[in-house]
């Protein structure tokens, strides 16, 4: 019985002493390459855009949950460009997006930690174009004259590898949000989305 009393308060011990190693607070910046794309819907009947190659950049904290356990709230500010071709139209929206995720580290050997994450992001609009291919033509993409609504959220999900501070990611945000305007559908009841998948490096400091 006592020498299962002291394998207990071994175990105890190094997991206290296992969670005293767990970072309060990593910062990080990130950089990459976004394949984004526009789903329309209307009447039941669905199409997707062409996708578009563009970029983001963010900086991201994640923050300490749990003293126990390697789980993490991560959140940020990023510069995230989005779009899509459909029809003549070439949609290049720019956001300026927020996230808030749910993240647990996976430590493989001290060596290389796996961070899978979901949960939501915000997307607040802040400039961009619409070409018409046919004409050339250029407008703006959100304000009183913009097709757009400025507001987007969606879900991200994904993972991330850090090794030796490096970071590499991989996620995809799935809009949630109508972003069309009734200029866009002739006052019907079509439904505008983002799609995004997004490779990402970065470093963790």
């Amino acid at each position: 019985m006592k020498k299962v009393l002291l394998i207990v308060a071994a175990i105890l011990l190094a997991s206290a002493v296992s969670a005293q190693n767990y970072e309060k607070n990593i910062l990080g910046v990130r950089a990459g390459l976004n394949l984004s794309s526009l789903s329309l819907s209307e009447s039941g009947v669905s199409l997707s855009s062409d996708s578009r190659a563009s970029f983001h950049v963010a900086v991201v904290d994640q923050i300490l949950l749990c003293n126990r356990l390697p789980f993490y709230l991560e959140t940020g500010l990023a510069f995230s460009s989005r779009g899509g071709k459909l029809g003549i139209l070439n949609f290049r929206p720019s956001y300026i997006q927020v996230p808030v995720l749910l993240n647990y580290h996976f430590n493989i050997k001290n060596v290389v930690t796996i961070q899978p994450f979901a949960g939501l992001y915000y997307g607040l609009g802040i400039g961009g174009k619409i070409k018409d291919k046919t004409s050339g033509e250029k407008a703006d993409i959100f304000g009183d004259d913009g097709l757009l609504k400025r507001s987007d959220l969606g879900v991200r999900l994904g993972a991330g590898v850090v090794w030796k501070q490096m970071y590499f990611g991989l996620s995809y945000d799935i809009g949630c949000l109508n972003l069309a305007k009734d200029v866009l559908t002739n006052g019907g009841d079509g439904k505008l989305r983002n799609n995004c998948f997004s490779i990402s490096v970065g470093y963790n400091f």
